[in-house]
Order: structure tokens, then C-alpha cells, then sequence
């Protein structure tokens, strides 16, 4: 498949030819959904007002913190780079063509000096980068980056488990908005895993227009280290009303401006490349593996973690969108925080375009928005507390832990069903057994 979305930074995202140079193609034929499962329960949004006036003084989001983060990388069936140490190149014969590195780095803010034409957006680009990339154990990476870079976290400490995808349309649900969508749950010991249901794990998104890939790749850049990267996942951990959360989410960027004065208070060491001869890194980040482990329940994934490239703190992350100029006039902020809250990124890009020419690019810190938006929204996030909770409650009293999450578009209801269809574990089993799942019958079948 060709990852052409954020790969490489090469060719900084210009134009390089007329639209009449362009073939028209028919969109590939979407593959039929997932058949459904029994409804075992339904939640209609009137349901979450009596659990919201219990939830209301504290439907916020407290403690977080960054966690680590991996890098999927182009050129491979299941590549990606986890932040840390330069790993050595002596384990090299271990290296096996179908791989997972986890490594981490978000692509630096570097603009152009002058605006440029860009071309249009054109390319395969999936729903779900994370199942198309490792479609047995979408959540595996997420939990062996954490396991590797930080193995003193307590992973069955965790409530929730989810990603900016996930609990955003349960945050639009809750708020009487959003459209369609489809989800599993799977409860591990006490956490509750949340996770997406496309109806393939490499459904590519259709009708796909405008800048809002060339835009990134013409304005950031990868570092040497991590530079044969497609995207930056990163890891953060926070509380919301009483829920031990765990949140990932594909980070756009960082700015370099913002991290001089933070990266000495980092836990994490950062590791300086100016030293490094490119050619001798691209060969370490190639071979070098820090450790190897086989998954039980698949014979042709082997995961394989290295450790490259720099922790890069939360504070400098951004989310980036691009607009044309005729909606200059929208408040396009106030459409983002809620997603921005979600994922708690402190910092928005919005470039505007005449046909592909970005001549106005506003850069702000949106730290007080964020605070803002969250007083304002109580009535709401209390709601949103609410449906976690109630999800959370009914599925940690089924028998086997496992619920698909099912909602139509402009519908109020959001149906709990039995899973359709073939569905695996979250996790392989030697991941589970960090989790008391005693009590699960299913374990065993």
C-alpha cells in the first residue's frame, strides 16, 4: 500500500503538475459492514441527565501526564520507532521481515520561508491507521510501548482504555451530536478497553480533497532519526471524573520554540543527534533490536521494539488544520476544542488557502480556551461521564466482558449488543496475564 499521507516529508508537498494531469478513478467499492450481534441493552441520551447532577462538580480532566509515544514507519508491513537510547546494532540477525519497531518523535514545525502552490491531497489514506498497520492487536503497540519505556506503570490501575476516536464519539453522543459509528469492549480485570470497528481494518476514507495532507508535509519535517516515520501515536494518562484514563492519538506536530525551557524537567532522557552520522543511524534504526517477542496467537507477526529519537513533552504538541479562505469568518477553535480537550493538546495551527497558496497561518496557544470551554461544557461532560460509567458498569457484569457499542446517525439511542461477526481478544494472551482475569471464562475457551 502506498502510506503517501505524512511519509517522509519528501518533496515538501508542491505542486508538480496541471489537475488536467490527472486520470479520474472510480472510489474502490466499500467492503460490507460487520454483521451485528443481539442487542443486549440500549442508552438513550435522556437516560444520562439523573447520573449527570452526580458527576457535575467533577467532569474534569485532572493529572495528566505524557506517557511515550511510537512512530509508525513507511516500508514495511508492521514498522514503527518508542522514544529513548540509540539501541545497538549487534542483535541485527534476529531482525525478521514481518516487524513491529516502536520508537517516537512528532515532525517538527518548520515552515517555508514563502508560500508555495501545493498540490491537492491525493492518496490511500485509512479510517483506522493503527488496525491497517496491525489488524490482529490494534491496542498491542500502545501497550508495548508503555511496557517498554515505562515498565514501572501499572496497567491494571487503568479504568479506560481508548483513543481520540473512540471516546470522542461517545463525547458527541453524550453531547446530542455526532454521526454513525461502531466499537468494541472488552474488559480486562477492571479496565475497560474501547476500541474501533470499521468495516475492514483498511477501509480507506473516500472523496478525500483539499490540503490537509500536502499542507503538513510541505510545513513539517521528520528528524534524521525517526524520518522514515508515516505517524506519530502518542500516550497520555489523566483522570476525569473519578476514571483512570488511558488516551491515544496521532499528534501532527511539534513546535521546537516551546521545548528549550521544558526539556531539562523531563523524566525521560532525551537523546541529542547532532552527533549521529546519518547513514550510521538509518543502519541502527534498520537492524538494531532491543528486544524481540513473538505473539502467541498470530504466526505471521513478530514484534520487534527499538528505542530512537526524543521524548518530546506534551506542551509543545500541536493539532493542525487547514481551511480556505472563504471561512475565514468561522470560529473554526471553537469546532476543534472539544476533540483538542479530548487528546489535550495545548496548541492549534490553522492555516487558511486560496487554491492551495497559504499566505495566512495563525499559530496559537489554546491553554485558557481549553479551560474555558471545559467550564462552560459541564452540563455536557457530566453526561459524558455518565455514558463511560454506565458502559463501563455493564460491561464488567457480562459474562464474558465483551460489548459492541452501536450508533446511528442522528439517532438518540446507542445500542449495547453482543459482538457480530468474528471477533479476537484486545490483546494476546501474554499481554492479559498482566491483568486479573481470573474471573474470565472466556479466557480459558
Amino acid at each position: 500500500m502506498d502510506f503517501r499521507g505524512r511519509g517522509g516529508r519528501r518533496g515538501r508537498g508542491m505542486w508538480r503538475g496541471g489537475r488536467g494531469d490527472r486520470q479520474p478513478s472510480l472510489p474502490p467499492t466499500p467492503p460490507p459492514p460487520p454483521p451485528m450481534g443481539e442487542i443486549l441493552a440500549t442508552i438513550q441520551h435522556g437516560d444520562l441527565e439523573d447520573g449527570a447532577t452526580e458527576t457535575h462538580d467533577c467532569a474534569q480532566i485532572t493529572n495528566t501526564q505524557y506517557l511515550t509515544s511510537y512512530n509508525w514507519l513507511n516500508g514495511g508491513d508492521h514498522q514503527i520507532i518508542v522514544p529513548g537510547e540509540l539501541a545497538h546494532p549487534a542483535n541485527q540477525s534476529t531482525v525478521h521481515r514481518s516487524r513491529i519497531h516502536l520508537t517516537g518523535e512528532p515532525p517538527e514545525w518548520t515552515p517555508l520561508s514563502k508560500p508555495t502552490q501545493l498540490r491537492e491531497d491525493s492518496g490511500t489514506y485509512y479510517r483506522d491507521k493503527n488496525a491497517a498497520r496491525y489488524p490482529t492487536y490494534p491496542l498491542e503497540p500502545m501497550i508495548r510501548a508503555i511496557m517498554t519505556d515505562r515498565p514501572d506503570f501499572r496497567l491494571d490501575g487503568l479504568d479506560i482504555v481508548g483513543c481520540g476516536s473512540t471516546l470522542g464519539n461517545l463525547l458527541r453522543f453524550s453531547r446530542g451530536q455526532g454521526s454513525s459509528f461502531r466499537m468494541l469492549i472488552e474488559v480486562l480485570g477492571n479496565t475497560v478497553f474501547f476500541m474501533r470497528r470499521e468495516r475492514s481494518p483498511t477501509e480507506t476514507i473516500t472523496g478525500v480533497r483539499g490540503y490537509g495532507h500536502t499542507f503538513p508535509e510541505a510545513y513539517t519535517t521528520w528528524s534524521k532519526s525517526v524520518r522514515k516515520s508515516d505517524s506519530h501515536q502518542r500516550l497520555i494518562n489523566y483522570d476525569f471524573a473519578g476514571m483512570n484514563c488511558l488516551v491515544r492519538f496521532e499528534a501532527d506536530g511539534y513546535l521546537p520554540d516551546l521545548i528549550q525551557n521544558d526539556l531539562s524537567t523531563q523524566n525521560e532522557p532525551i537523546l541529542s543527534m547532532s552527533n549521529i552520522d546519518p547513514e550510521d543511524l538509518l543502519s541502527a534504526i534498520e537492524a538494531a533490536t532491543i528486544s524481540t517477542v513473538p505473539s502467541a496467537d498470530t504466526k505471521s507477526t513478530t514484534l520487534k521494539i527499538l528505542k530512537q529519537g526524543h521524548h518530546i513533552p506534551q506542551c509543545a504538541v500541536f493539532d493542525l488544520k487547514t481551511r480556505s479562505e472563504k471561512r475565514r469568518g468561522d470560529d473554526i477553535l471553537s469546532e476543534e476544542l472539544a476533540r483538542l480537550w479530548i487528546r489535550q493538546i495545548p496548541n492549534f495551527i490553522l492555516a487558511y488557502h486560496k487554491f492551495g497558496r497559504f499566505e495566512d497561518i495563525l499559530v496559537q496557544d489554546v491553554r485558557e480556551d481549553l479551560k474555558r470551554w471545559e467550564k462552560s461544557q459541564q452540563q455536557e461532560l457530566a453526561r459524558f461521564a455518565t455514558l463511560l460509567q454506565m458502559v463501563a458498569s455493564f460491561a464488567r457484569s457480562t459474562e464474558d466482558g465483551k460489548l459492541e457499542l452501536e450508533h446511528e446517525e442522528d439517532e438518540k439511542v446507542l445500542n449495547l449488543r453482543i459482538p457480530g461477526g468474528v471477533v479476537g481478544r484486545v490483546l494476546p494472551s501474554a499481554l492479559i496475564d498482566h491483568w486479573d482475569v481470573s474471573n474470565d471464562s472466556d479466557l480459558a475457551s
